[in-house]
């Protein structure tokens, strides 16, 4: 079975057969293209490392324990904001950029087929981003009282922190430009623009749903995952809704950039009331939205398969190259627990 056809694959099929086989050449392109960033994303952070001794010592070496022995001996660089910032900007772009490549001259994904702007899209995002942050906030609270209940109970939850270690202009533009712009961009198209693209001919429900499971492990810790599979139904459903992405790009910066202050308040003394007021007035907005016009977003016109929804559910979830690549994702939460724990 090629799985490199260059042909699009759409439901318009004459048996059951053939469309099950469009549909696993579909999942496979996925798996793989996430594979391909998940493995490039590692890949990219040892060729940092060699990028930052070639720099610091002006030699070249292929000896990655030499590079690892200089890190270590600097433990202020390795600690700093800026090695931090520097290092995720690279490794997101660089990996983003090789994933681009082998998806669209590989596996012929069409990474623009959600990326259509219109003049709305602005008004849909404003209308929209209280509830999605409303969303995200109910679901994180319920994450930190399960954290919280867990740690009482002597397990250690892992969670990331993107908290500045030394205050600088330069630091804060180089995490807005990572946390707030770069990140959400790239992580709306993968997680929502490739999945859609590939899975809604068979089904909006089903990639909507695959959508929001593979960002919530994408995170890699309980308390991210359970907030962002949350929120990530309710970008798939935005994008659906509006068949584009830019929404939720704009509705994913915007939570990025709210969510970042925290950051910010004990670094350069800003007052903290100011997020919390913010976050109320959304809450308001929020539950109003939710309350008179959720309903927009139930999905309708479903594409008429052959497959039953279970099928359809089986055929992606037992493709091997999703196993591997969830395999992949969970591997990441087993490690992360694991030394948490020691």
């Amino acid at each position: 079975m090629d799985i490199f056809n260059t042909q699009p694959q759409q439901p318009d099929m004459y048996d059951v057969a053939s469309e099950k086989k469009a549909l696993w050449h579909n999942a496979s392109k996925l798996g793989l293209v996430m594979m391909t960033y998940y493995l490039f994303s590692r890949i990219m952070v040892y060729v940092y490392y060699y990028i930052v001794y070639l720099y610091k010592t002006h030699s070249l070496t292929l000896s990655f324990s030499k590079v690892a022995a200089y890190l270590q001996s600097k433990p202020k660089l390795i600690t700093s904001s800026m090695f931090a910032m520097c290092g995720n900007l690279f490794c997101v772009i660089t990996t983003f950029a090789a994933t681009l490549l082998v998806g669209k001259f590989m596996l012929q994904i069409d990474f623009n087929s959600m990326l259509k702007p219109e003049k709305n899209h602005i008004k849909q995002a404003a209308v929209w981003f209280p509830a999605c942050m409303t969303i995200n906030t109910v679901m994180s609270v319920l994450a930190a009282l399960l954290t919280f209940f867990l740690t009482s109970g002597g397990v250690r939850v892992p969670t990331v922190d993107f908290s500045l270690t030394k205050p600088g202009a330069l630091v804060v533009i180089l995490q807005i430009s990572y946390v707030v712009i770069i990140g959400p961009i790239i992580e709306e198209i993968l997680y929502r623009g490739v999945v859609l693209t590939l899975l809604m001919p068979y089904g909006k429900g089903l990639a909507i749903f695959v959508s929001a499971l593979l960002f919530g492990l994408m995170h890699g810790n309980i308390p991210q995952a359970i907030a962002a599979v949350a929120g990530a139904v309710m970008y798939g459903l935005i994008a659906v809704k509006f068949n584009s992405i830019i929404p939720t790009i704009l509705i994913h910066i915007a939570n990025n950039l709210i969510a970042s202050y925290p950051d910010y308040t004990t670094v350069y003394n800003l007052p903290g009331w100011i997020y919390y007021v913010v976050m109320i007035i959304l809450a308001v907005i929020g539950m109003f939205v939710i309350f008179t016009r959720i309903t927009e977003l139930r999905i309708t016109n479903e594409p008429q398969t052959l497959l039953t929804k279970g099928q359809k559910y089986r055929v992606v979830f037992t493709n091997i190259f999703m196993i591997i690549y969830i395999l992949m994702l969970l591997s990441v939460f087993v490690k992360t627990f694991y030394y948490a724990n020691m």
